[in-house]
């Protein structure tokens, strides 16, 4: 039976940025879903979208997913440093997701820092990373 890893996936996620010491020490949290009273600076996993391809004996999944980070800082220092440890925490050891194997994690293109005169909002990171993952047996 076809499983996709979406939910498994995003507590990973979750888990591995949430768990970070030195990512923790700069925010004040990872969440999925924020509202106004969320203090700042914070990290928020977003959106996948999962394409799948399978063959006559696996089905796999190539998942990328978009992470953000806010910052009302002045200046865009505190979201780079967001940036980077979102990086350094995800990258520094190998994935574990429940039923499933990741077979490759890569950072993904277009890694920015959005201001707050482009979207009148504080200022946001934008982190792409992608997912090659399949079910266990």
């Amino acid at each position: 039976m076809k499983e996709t890893a979406l939910w498994p996936l995003q507590q990973a996620i979750f888990k591995r940025l949430s768990e970070d010491a030195d990512l923790n020490d700069v925010i004040t949290g990872v969440y999925d879903y924020v509202n106004q009273d969320t203090p700042f600076p914070y990290v928020t996993v977003g959106e996948p979208t999962v394409s799948p391809f399978e063959s006559k004996t696996s089905y796999s999944e190539n998942i990328p997913w978009v992470l953000h980070c806010y910052s009302d800082a002045q200046g865009k220092r505190e979201t780079m440093q967001m940036l980077n440890l979102m990086v350094k925490a995800l990258t520094k050891e190998k994935w574990l997701v429940e039923g499933f194997k990741v077979f490759k994690f890569i950072i993904d293109s277009n890694m920015r820092v959005l201001s707050p005169a482009d979207i009148g909002f504080p200022y946001q990171g934008i982190l792409n990373v992608r997912f090659y993952i399949e079910q266990e047996d």
